[in-house]
């Protein structure tokens, strides 16, 4: 029986030029409900073709496409796909260029050039059936992803390679070994991934990778640039003898404590929109700065604090940064959880740069972690929202009279900040507090003559009235007086103000 090696051995090895000829392997599984996203018109948001706003929820999930075979996949995307996700976030190969490495079924992305991959020769056989390891490589198993997603109803977000792969070293951006793009090689790589994949509608384009663009004289940004003009002349070709870059979307991921993607790309014409790597001390500066930009473009925080991140992160800090940067002006929001994210066993242990994590446990088991397992709940609050009122969302600390909080230490695992966001026109407001302290709100910027109250809980999704909680929203007051010349109104949460007693209001007509 011919071994897996020998397969590997004998695969066809095709320049780029001819591969980006071959028809795209067919779906595994039948089409989801998943259509071609864009930007609002008020370019804020993300729309589908109709216009019907999307509040994309995504999971973290950086190792997928190597570490989890098939039916691992499919298990992975139904729990999360019944938990609410909409979107995930996949790296298409193993960053870790230098020697390579296989995924589960021993396929490497690119053939291997002196221990180091090169990306202008991937690795790809005719064929791509799964029972037949000669035909199925490692872009078909990618591809299997893709489509058991959009059949789940549900984005990719992938990112074409991991930052280390342009810019280096993560702290300087020094050239290191595991570089493997220039510009010339970004951009043909950028033109094949982008057409291998072109057909895909559930697919969202990441570049970056935890890296930042420009590292004092090094600037990586010329590399960047090539890569999604290639991803975009792959994907879409050109309209009006340029790049169609409005026909796909394409943000950057940075690295943490660093410029944002706002920094070096806000103006360029293939950055869709705007993602930020933030902890909670300066998430919503970040998202606040973008926000304000000319011309606008929505934004989001892409990655923040993960669950477990230093045995610190609780589901209360992960539910705080996502409902004070949705209501702080972002689109939506990804999660993360440090024994997701790169899949491990509980007796692999520890990777030894995330010790801080605590002792890993199996992937499978944190999939039910409480925080991944809550952040539904902010989906099925902006859910409660006419597709009218959610593409009119504007961020408005005005509304709060008083002290509005904020971070009490200083990485900001400690916060009582009150943070409020309303309709354009007034019609309905949103208003968190992170620890459930009183809120003092300003009736008289909101639409009159009067607008019922809500309280709804971040931790059960559930709405609260009294000591009693219900399935679908139910006011606790039905006529707050609201419009001009309208007094403040105090309303008080549930429960003591405390860590972890987070508490929406939700002001809305009766």
């Amino acid at each position: 029986m011919e071994t897996r090696d020998n397969l590997f051995n004998r695969r066809r090895l095709l320049p780029v030029r001819t591969i980006a000829l071959l028809a795209l392997c067919g779906a595994s599984l039948a089409a989801g409900e998943t259509v071609r996203l864009r930007v609002s018109d008020n370019g804020r948001f993300l729309v589908r073709a109709d216009g019907s706003p999307f509040f994309p929820l995504a999971d973290t999930a950086w190792e997928m496409a190597w570490r989890l075979d098939r039916e691992e996949t499919a298990q992975y995307i139904r729990r999360r796909r019944l938990q609410k996700f909409n979107a995930v976030a996949v790296v298409a190969f193993p960053g870790e260029s230098k020697g390579g490495q296989t995924n589960r079924y021993g396929d490497h992305p690119f053939e291997l050039k002196g221990a180091r991959y090169d990306p202008l020769r991937p690795l790809v056989a005719p064929g791509n059936r799964a029972d037949r390891p000669d035909e199925y490589d490692y872009w078909d198993h990618l591809e299997y992803l893709i489509d058991t997603a959009k059949g789940a109803g549900m984005y990719v977000i992938l990112l074409p390679a991991w930052g280390n792969c342009v810019a280096g070293d993560y702290g300087t951006g020094a050239p290191s070994d595991e570089i493997i793009f220039d510009a010339g090689k970004a951009r043909q790589y950028g033109y094949w991934i982008g057409r291998r994949f072109r057909d895909k509608s559930n697919l969202i384009w990441m570049l970056g990778g935890d890296r930042s663009a420009v590292y004092g004289r090094r600037d990586y940004r010329p590399v960047f640039r090539a890569m999604a003009e290639g991803l975009v002349l792959g994907a879409a070709g050109t309209r009006n003898g340029k790049p169609n870059y409005e026909a796909v979307l394409i943000s950057y991921h940075p690295r943490k404590w660093q410029p944002n993607s706002s920094e070096w790309f806000h103006n360029d014409p293939w950055l869709s929109f705007n993602s930020i790597q933030d902890q909670p001390k300066d998430q919503i500066p970040a998202i606040e700065h973008d926000y304000a930009l000319r011309p606008p473009k929505p934004t989001w925080l892409f990655e923040g604090g993960y669950e477990h991140r230093q045995n610190r992160y609780t589901p209360w800090h992960i539910r705080y940064q996502s409902y004070q940067t949705v209501f702080a002006g972002g689109f939506g929001v990804t999660y993360g959880n440090m024994h997701v994210y790169y899949f491990p066993r509980a007796q692999d242990g520890a990777r030894k740069d995330e010790g801080a994590a605590g002792e890993a446990k199996d992937w499978e088991l944190a999939l039910n972690d409480p925080g991944g397992r809550q952040m539904g709940h902010l989906l099925e609050l902006m859910d409660t929202l006419t597709p009218a009122q959610f593409l009119e969302r504007v961020p408005d600390q005005k509304l709060i009279e008083g002290d509005a909080g904020g971070v009490r230490d200083g990485e900001g695992l400690r916060s009582d900040r009150i943070q409020a966001a309303r309709g354009a026109r007034g019609d309905y407001a949103l208003i968190y507090t992170a620890n459930g302290r009183a809120l003092r709100i300003r009736m008289d910027r909101l639409a009159g003559p009067a607008l019922a109250a809500y309280w709804f809980d971040p931790r059960t999704g559930r709405w609260r009235r009294g000591g009693r909680e219900f399935s679908k929203p139910t006011p606790f007051l039905d006529r707050v007086a609201s419009g001009p010349g309208a007094p403040v109104h105090v309303f008080d949460p549930p429960g003591r103000p405390a860590e972890g007693n987070d508490w929406t209001l939700v002001l809305r007509g009766p």
